[in-house]
Parts: structure tokens; C-alpha cells; sequence
């Protein structure tokens, strides 16, 4: 028999207009279920790691995040460290995984799919032993998603993105980065270099167009830099896709990129990391096996 953990981030900005968990117990509440379910919350960073390791421990086979892309992307790893299956009901912002797969965020529909158990088999990619599952980005972008953190706590709605962006730019400074794409090499100073299986981050942007999470490998798009006031003007034809026709847009499609600078910043699923001076993302040989 399916067993299945539901794992819920209460501090998702979803759960401001709707309660998920009054909503799966009311949904599944009378059903004849083929699966066992226990729904656990948690309650500061970290915790849903700890709740997924510990539904490994006791048989668990498939793993739910309710939560935004951060969520999906915590739950995600331990899904794939244990070859389980991961479900997702979209409750964050932007819902950036979802919109790039091109799934409804509907909590009846995604609750529907979850039921009936189908799955697909999606790319995902790695870097420093971490798995991201829709977009990683090196420079300005890091720098938004750093700013856009600080603003979701007390902004929890698209805004936040916005606003971000506009603190990133008072801060943004001007940087060189040496970068391999598989096996040839380039350098020159980069504001943006995004990495994805997926096409859109950010509430909706569609940063990488061309993304295709089933083809086995990374879309990368580097933008050069220019001045703050081009970024500026980039930023409006990235929201609408039309970046990559650019003379100072290079897009790849590649199983690999290194990435060579100093004190390199670095966003993946709406986490932040920064401090390191070497970073290689690839595509993972594997595939996470996702309920839709």
C-alpha cells in the first residue's frame, strides 16, 4: 500500500489565504483511499528535512510538499537521495516549479492527482552535493532573491520580487566571471547567469524560454554587462522573453557549466547561498519521479 507524508511550511505565503492542512484532512476526509497519509507541519527552517529523513525511516515511499519552491526543493532532496516519489501542492509566491512544468496550482486538481498516484519522470540538476529542481542564477538574479527574502517577511506577495529587485540594484556592483559551458570556455563580466531545467523564476519570468525539463539537459542563459541603467532595460525584456535575441544574451544548452569568481552568489529554488569561488551545476543522470 502507497504511503504518503504530507510535509507543510505554514510560514508559505499560500497559507496566508487558505489553511492547506484543514483543506487536505476536509479533502480526503470519507474518500476510499488506497494509501495511507499522516500530515505533519513544521515549524522553524529546517524542519522539513527532518520530517522527510524521518518518513524515510518509517516507510514512507512518497513524499508531499506543500510549501513554496524552497520547500519543494528541501523535500526534493531527501526524495531523491531515496529514490522515493515526491508530490507538490504549490502554497509560495511565485510557484516558479510548477508554472515551469506548466501544472495548474489548483488545490482540488493537484489533490486529485496525488489520489489517482501518476507520475513523470523530470530532470533535475546538482551542484556542491546540493539538488535544485527548476532554476539556479549566479550574480544580479542572487542578489534580488537575497533582497527578496529579506522583503518576504514582511511583503508576502508578488511585490516582494519587485521591490527586490530595486534594493539589488543600490548594491549591485559590476563583476568578472570565467564560466566553461561542457568543454569551451568564456569570459567577461556577467550580471546575470541563470541555470535551469525549468524556464521561470521570479513570478513567472521567463528567463530560460527555450527550457525543456524532459530533455536531459541545462539551459543556461549568461547576460553581459553594460551599465545599471542597461540592466534596467534588460530586466523589462527578460519579463518578456525576448532577452535571449539579444547581441549580449548567450543561451546553451549543456549538461555542465563551471562558474569561476570571487565570492560567487548563488540562488537555487529561492534558497541563497554565497561565499565560494568555484561552482560547477549539472545535470543530473538521474530523474525525480513527480505525481501529476
Amino acid at each position: 500500500m502507497r504511503k504518503l507524508m504530507f510535509i507543510l511550511n505554514p510560514n508559505a505565503s499560500g497559507f496566508k489565504k487558505f489553511d492547506f492542512k484543514e483543506g487536505i484532512e476536509e479533502y480526503l476526509r470519507g474518500k476510499k483511499l488506497n494509501f495511507e497519509y499522516e500530515i505533519k507541519c513544521t515549524s522553524k527552517e529546517g524542519d522539513s528535512v527532518l520530517i522527510a529523513e524521518n518518513a524515510v525511516k518509517d516507510g514512507f515511499t512518497e513524499l508531499i510538499a506543500v510549501g513554496g519552491d524552497g520547500t519543494i526543493n528541501e523535500v526534493g532532496n531527501v526524495v531523491v537521495k531515496n529514490n522515493l516519489k515526491l508530490g507538490v501542492i504549490p502554497a509560495g509566491t511565485g510557484n516558479d516549479y510548477m508554472n515551469s512544468l506548466g501544472e495548474t496550482c489548483n488545490f482540488i486538481i493537484c489533490m486529485e492527482r496525488i489520489i489517482k498516484g501518476e507520475t513523470r519522470f523530470v530532470d533535475y540538476g546538482e551542484f556542491l552535493g546540493k539538488s535544485f529542481f527548476n532554476i539556479a542564477s549566479v550574480g544580479f538574479d542572487a542578489e534580488v532573491n537575497d533582497c527578496a527574502l529579506k522583503v518576504k517577511k514582511f511583503i508576502k506577495s508578488g511585490l516582494s520580487y519587485k521591490i527586490a529587485i530595486v534594493l539589488a540594484l543600490f548594491k549591485h556592483k559590476r563583476k568578472r566571471y570565467r564560466i566553461i559551458v561542457d568543454d569551451v570556455e568564456y569570459e567577461d563580466d556577467y550580471f546575470l547567469i541563470a541555470i535551469g531545467i525549468g524556464s521561470k523564476y521570479g513570478g513567472k519570468i521567463n528567463i530560460l524560454p527555450l527550457a525543456d525539463m524532459y530533455d536531459g539537459l541545462l539551459d543556461i542563459c549568461a547576460i553581459k554587462y553594460k551599465s545599471k541603467f542597461d540592466i534596467i532595460k534588460k530586466i523589462k525584456t527578460i519579463v518578456n522573453a525576448t532577452h535571449v535575441k539579444e547581441d549580449i544574451t548567450s543561451y546553451f544548452k549543456a549538461k555542465k557549466i563551471k562558474i569561476f569568481s570571487e565570492n560567487i552568489e548563488i540562488n537555487f529554488d529561492g534558497e541563497y547561498m554565497t561565499g565560494i569561488n568555484e561552482v560547477e551545476f549539472a545535470i543530473s543522470d538521474k530523474k525525480i519521479e513527480v505525481i501529476m
